[in-house]
């Protein structure tokens, strides 16, 4: 079959694999300049190298399964349709944000990563998931005075298991990098280099030139929804249907292009 997938990140590209390996002829489109989607942010610290490694092998892996791939192409539903006999659609997530007002300094954490935000020389990262921590220790590393705020009352207490390699140094290397940390605490509001948090011992003033947030991701779903009608083989995959990790990404790349 010729298979037509949107998006380059994990999913996309372990789908577009196996579909090439089982004798299919897959065709992978990416709206950005590179392949790996939020994987180029999660493998951006230096102690997370192994994830850039994972998405120059899969690119090795395209090229010799000769799957092309085409960057820097944004897919319309009517392009999505054309030609193809089935459609898998897996277009990622998108970093969730809020607003602290006018003026207020917010990123998101993947900016951050990825070098599309500065980030100054007191920043505070709003949501201790296991990106919020890991984003911390890069800043701190690199010289800058951070403070995690985490609304629940531990860091990482979400998306578990984890893998104990990465919790365990996170939790002895953020205190010995002298990051601050507030738990059971809720971000107000920013305002002349001040950002007001609510703890359980009452306000806190933390001083702050540069907020990031690491809320979670939400996923990216629309063009799935816009050729259901459409197409009449169609699946999403990955972070597009639910985002959680890589694990779960590969596997369910695997399962789809398995069963295509």
């Amino acid at each position: 079959k010729r298979v037509h997938i949107v998006g380059g990140g994990l999913g996309g590209m372990e789908a577009a694999r196996v579909l090439a390996e089982r004798g299919h002829w897959p065709e992978l489109f990416e709206r950005s300049d590179r392949l790996g989607g939020n994987l180029l942010a999660a493998g951006a610290p230096p102690f997370k190298e192994d994830e850039l490694a994972l998405i120059r092998w899969y690119g090795r892996e395209l090229r010799r399964l000769n799957v092309p791939v085409h960057l820097n192409t944004v897919v319309e539903p009517e392009l999505a349709e054309a030609g193809y006999d089935a459609v898998i659609v897996a277009t990622g997530s998108t970093a969730k944000t809020f607003s602290l007002g006018e003026g207020a300094p917010v990123c998101t954490a993947s900016d951050v990563l990825t070098g599309r935000a500065d980030c100054r020389e007191r920043a505070v990262v709003v949501g201790g998931g296991l990106v919020g921590c890991e984003t911390a220790l890069w800043l701190a590393q690199s010289g800058k005075r951070v403070t995690i705020v985490e609304m629940l009352d531990r860091l990482m207490a979400v998306n578990r298991p984890l893998c104990h390699a990465n919790s365990e140094m996170l939790e002895r290397l953020i205190p010995f990098h002298g990051i601050e940390v507030y738990t059971d605490a809720s971000v107000k509001s920013w305002a002349g280099g001040e950002l007001l948090i609510e703890t359980a011992d009452g306000p806190q003033m933390l001083p702050c030139d540069t907020v990031i947030l690491s809320v979670g991701f939400r996923e990216e779903n629309s063009l799935y929804h816009a050729l259901e009608a459409r197409v009449p083989e169609l699946y999403l995959l990955g972070d597009a249907r639910k985002v959680a990790n890589i694990m779960y990404a590969v596997w369910d790349a695997f399962e789809v292009a398995n069963h295509i």
